[in-house]
């Protein structure tokens, strides 16, 4: 309970500056398994969230606003209740397999405009897993992976035609080559069957405002 506390906290903070971030430091130490939670590293004052705020407001919202013509999301909601349950889920997939779950990255996507679930053509954010693969902590899929080999998000994007570059400097480098395996899953990729992924999505979201 007091983890997902702190997950809360780092949701916030992320919908607030529109990014999704993540900080390698161990925060283990700063909760109590049980008894009484220390106070988060990460908690802010708050001049440093309206600094936050207007340098969002000054920099990003008339960008975004010019180019969508409305103002994108702003703020991302999960009831407690969600996120525990889904960090739980991927702990428990975690621990059956014996893989290390590092944390887990607030990935942000739109809806496609004539999509028939979310907001369509708003923005959001995907939970993605993290683990340490080679000294690099990446996203990883707890679902198909297995005690043997660690299934990353890079790689199962890559199958469906979708170079994903965020989790590594190098890759970042080097965001404007593709492959041409990923460039024939991308002309497959409608003829591909669907997979359930591990990563989560569906949250209430403003604006718009209904």
């Amino acid at each position: 309970m007091k983890a997902m506390k702190v997950l809360a906290l780092a949701i916030v903070a992320s919908a607030v500056t529109f990014v999704a971030c993540q900080k390698e430091e161990d925060t283990l130490n700063t909760v109590s398994l049980e008894g009484k939670a220390a106070k988060p590293w990460n908690m802010i004052s708050y001049k440093g969230m309206i600094e936050r705020l207007e340098h969002y407001d000054k920099t990003r919202k008339p960008v975004l606003e010019q180019a969508l013509g409305f103002e994108d999301t702003r703020i991302n909601y999960y009831s407690i209740e969600t996120i525990e349950n889904y960090i739980k889920y991927v702990k428990q997939l975690s621990k059956e397999k014996g893989i290390e779950l590092t944390g887990i990255n607030f990935v942000s996507g739109a809806y496609p405009e004539d999509a028939n679930y979310g907001t369509p053509n708003y923005q959001h954010f995907m939970f993605m897993p993290t683990t340490n693969v080679n000294g690099k902590n990446v996203g990883f899929d707890p679902m198909l992976s297995t005690k043997d080999k660690v299934v990353t998000i890079k790689e199962m994007l890559a199958s469906f035609g979708y170079n994903w570059v965020y989790d590594s400097k190098e890759d970042y480098e080097n965001r404007n080559t593709i492959s041409k395996e990923i460039q024939n899953n991308f002309s497959k990729r409608n003829r591909k069957t669907d997979l359930d992924s591990g990563a989560a999505n569906v949250s209430n979201i403003a604006p718009p405002y209904h």
